[in-house]
């Protein structure tokens, strides 16, 4: 009795596992963890002002930021780690050097009780180092 080898075995076929479907949630949740990076880099909570307009936009998931955080005390933190004004200004020169294409935008998010000196000594800082893309965070009233 000879075989016939030309055709593929049938049980051999029914065997092999389709991967396919768990590629496709691979890269789903890869997208997803993508998207939601950037704003969970936000971890520090902060009691943002009040504006009437122009606040409340969400962040473009496609920028960069780089998140600095004064609180009502003073204290500054940077992606949710303390630093001082001097820690501030060496990784604002850091970023400065980079092409300005690929600069973050600094955000700065100030406690509604941060006193404006708080808030313009980092403005300052940006400045200083030549960095023109700053924004602060706000709430809606």
């Amino acid at each position: 009795m000879a075989r016939n080898f030309s055709k593929p075995h049938r049980l051999h076929a029914m065997t092999e596992l389709n991967v396919t479907p768990m590629l496709d949630l691979c890269f789903c949740l890869l997208i997803i963890f993508m998207i939601s990076t950037p704003v969970l880099e936000q971890t520090t909570q902060v009691n943002l002002p009040k504006a009437a307009q122009g606040a409340g936009a969400p962040p473009d998931v496609k920028a960069k930021y780089l998140v600095v955080t004064v609180q009502a005390g003073g204290q500054l933190s940077l992606a949710g780690k303390p630093v001082t004004v001097r820690d501030l200004e060496a990784e604002f020169a850091r970023v400065a050097a980079l092409p300005e294409a690929e600069q973050p935008i600094v955000r700065v998010r100030g406690e509604a009780a941060a006193t404006l000196q708080q808030l313009m000594d980092v403005f300052s800082a940006a400045k200083s180092k030549g960095l023109g893309k700053v924004a602060i965070d706000t709430e809606v009233r």
